[in-house]
């Protein structure tokens, strides 16, 4: 996975935590109901907003990620919030055989899949989303919908400013790679302070998505523009989202 340890301090503030734990809240709860989900896997959970939700909703549910600065913090976050959920530190392609069959859902959101790299690791962690769901179960992902950000020779993703500080997330386009960057601009006593993380990505689009899907034997393949799964992704949606079924 992508691995930003490096700015898993200012995570929090960069992406709106608490906002998101009540803009967010209704749209997990709608998915919950429709797909009467009552064990999830939230794979790549970072911080923890939607592991935290899912478990104010009642769900019997995992937070996992690679980092163990972002568990550290979530595991936090979710004390403060009154809530008990497992966290754990694992790998999209490794999950455990012990989760076998064991969920109703896998929600892998906030553009967390574009850490696998390159298309073999996809592919094997598709095979493992399907090997944990239970039959019938749903797999959820969101990324960007970085075709769209290329076609519009778009680079900048989002800058917002919390406190004393700057964030500016951006992508790079390059022949052989694309990279997600971060810039945190600290400001302090009329001085300003940085830390920039870049990592290479995976720009997962619907085909690509689509092909492993098929190759480890989901049943139904659906793409939308956000998690409300009402409108399909279109060329110019900020976000790509695709409902797995297996």
């Amino acid at each position: 996975m992508a691995d930003f340890a490096g700015i898993a301090p200012y995570y929090d503030l960069m992406t709106g935590y608490s906002r998101r734990l009540v803009k967010e809240f209704g749209v997990i709860k709608h998915l919950v109901d429709r797909f009467k989900i009552t064990r999830a896997l939230d794979a790549g959970c970072g911080t923890g907003v939607h592991t935290i939700i899912l478990a104010k909703i009642g769900v019997e549910v995992i937070g996992l990620d690679s980092s163990p600065e972002m568990l550290a913090i979530a595991r936090t976050n979710a004390l403060k919030e009154g809530v008990r959920p497992e966290f754990r530190q694992e790998y999209f392609e490794s999950l455990p055989a012990e989760w076998d069959g064991g969920f109703d859902a896998i929600f892998c959101l906030a553009n967390s899949l574009v850490g696998v790299q390159n298309a073999e690791r996809l592919s094997l962690s598709l095979q493992a989303f399907h090997r944990v769901l239970k039959p019938g179960g749903q797999a959820i992902i969101q990324v960007l919908n970085l075709s769209g950000f290329r076609r519009q020779h778009r680079r900048i993703i989002k800058v917002s400013s919390e406190q004393n500080l700057t964030f500016v997330r951006f992508l790079d386009f390059e022949e052989l790679d694309t990279r997600l960057n971060v810039l945190v601009l600290e400001h302090e006593l009329g001085e300003v302070r940085h830390t920039f993380s870049s990592q290479s990505i995976l720009p997962i689009t619907s085909e690509l998505l689509s092909a492993a899907a098929r190759v480890n034997h989901f049943s139904g393949i659906h793409f939308f523009s956000d998690l409300t799964l009402t409108e399909p992704v279109a060329a110019e949606s900020e976000n790509l989202v695709a409902l797995l079924t297996k």
